[in-house]
């Protein structure tokens, strides 16, 4: 209902494997430096929309684009930007879920941090490494068929 893909345009058919290996480096990337965050976060985000969209999901592709450009453009308000974008993908997460379970638990942890990072911005470095982390470790896991 919120996705909106297109079998046909899954060009990239590695873009889970390569898109979570690239996530789970950038979280390592930003626990061990925080000071490229900004960037890190940016560039993430863009790759996510491209592979997204090369996925088959325009929605969280296009959503992903829009917030990695801004970041790059804007980096003093990562913080409330970030924010945002991970409670409206925790959101759309939940509600696309269709109570299965792993992307409704999904959902549900990126809304947390989300919420978090608004309330709590000095926190955004451990978040978003984490964050990263499960991402990459949800969509290699996706990959394999592990679940």
């Amino acid at each position: 209902m919120f996705a909106i893909t297109l079998p046909s345009l899954n060009l990239f058919p590695l873009s889970g494997l390569i898109g979570g290996i690239i996530a789970i480096l950038f979280g390592i990337l930003i626990l061990i430096f925080p000071r490229i965050l900004n960037y890190l976060v940016g560039i993430a985000l863009i790759l996510t929309g491209i592979f997204s969209i090369l996925g088959g999901s325009l929605l969280i592709g296009i959503l992903s684009l829009i917030f990695g450009i801004v970041i790059m453009i804007f980096p003093r308000i990562l913080n409330y930007l970030l924010g945002a974008y991970l409670i409206i993908v925790g959101l759309i997460s939940i509600f696309a879920s269709g109570f299965a379970l792993v992307p409704l638990i999904t959902g549900i942890i990126i809304l947390v941090f989300g919420i978090m990072i608004m309330i709590f911005p000095a926190i955004i470095n451990i978040l978003i490494g984490i964050a990263f982390i499960i991402q990459g470790v949800i969509a290699i896991g996706h990959y394999f068929g592990w679940f």
